[in-house]
């Protein structure tokens, strides 16, 4: 199957010949799925009050509290966002891909990209409202979903579960030290001003992406198996 060390070494290869091409695609996406109040914040901070028309000052400060307009950026901007970066790493494993791949998700089945990651995320939440420790259980069953979308936009909602689920099956505790492996990274990241942190991304997501590789394999290995014995 696999193990973390098999694709923490991997995720580094990868690195060598791409790291900063892949850290610049992390820090894209992870301004673009910032939260929206955020980046408004930002805007307003940074430009002098006198410099902003008194129209345009006023609409920013309407939408620098507008909770339901976040909500929307984040749903229909930044969970395709998301996707597309999963997809431009997915690419990335093969080649060197470019770095508009992580805009792929509004160009493929835009809707149906919202709509599972919509629910996926609904589901979490509402998991995570009964029981802390079934919420992350589930988030980590969910979890393959967004390299799913990536590279068949066109998936419907119960085959990216049932998929995810399958692919996670015996795995997410797996998971879950897979990503504990990476605590003492971002720690190191943080110290320094929290920008450190930025750079520890891109190997994380990596050796995640070489993971959902190597289960999306077995899963087909698992069925041509099932295919043959049916026969």
């Amino acid at each position: 199957m696999w193990n973390r060390q098999q694709v923490k070494e991997q995720a580094k290869q990868i690195m060598k010949r791409n790291y900063w091409k892949m850290f610049l695609v992390t820090l894209i996406a992870g301004i673009l799925c910032a939260e929206y109040v955020d980046l408004i914040q930002v805007v307003e901070d940074f430009i002098p009050d006198n410099v902003l028309p008194s129209m345009f000052s006023s609409i920013l400060t309407i939408l620098s509290g507008g909770f339901f307009v976040g909500l929307l950026y984040s749903i229909f901007i930044g969970d395709v966002i998301r996707v597309g970066e999963h997809n431009y790493f997915i690419k990335n494993h093969y080649g060197n891909p470019a770095l508009n791949e992580i805009f792929q998700g509004f160009k493929g089945n835009y809707l149906n990209v919202v709509k599972i990651m919509l629910i996926m995320e609904l589901k979490i939440m509402l998991w995570l409202l009964l029981l802390v420790v079934p919420g992350i259980i589930k988030a980590y069953e969910y979890s393959m979903i967004p390299y799913l979308l990536a590279e068949n936009p066109n998936i419907t909602t119960d085959e990216a579960f049932s998929l995810s689920k399958q692919m996670t099956t015996g795995q997410k505790m797996n998971l879950f030290v897979l990503d504990l492996s990476f605590l003492g990274w971002y720690f190191l990241g943080f110290l320094c001003f929290g920008i450190g942190a930025l750079f520890v991304q891109p190997y994380d997501i990596a050796a995640f992406t070489e993971v959902y590789l190597i289960l999306k394999e077995s899963v087909k290995k698992d069925e041509c198996a099932t295919d043959i014995q049916s026969d």
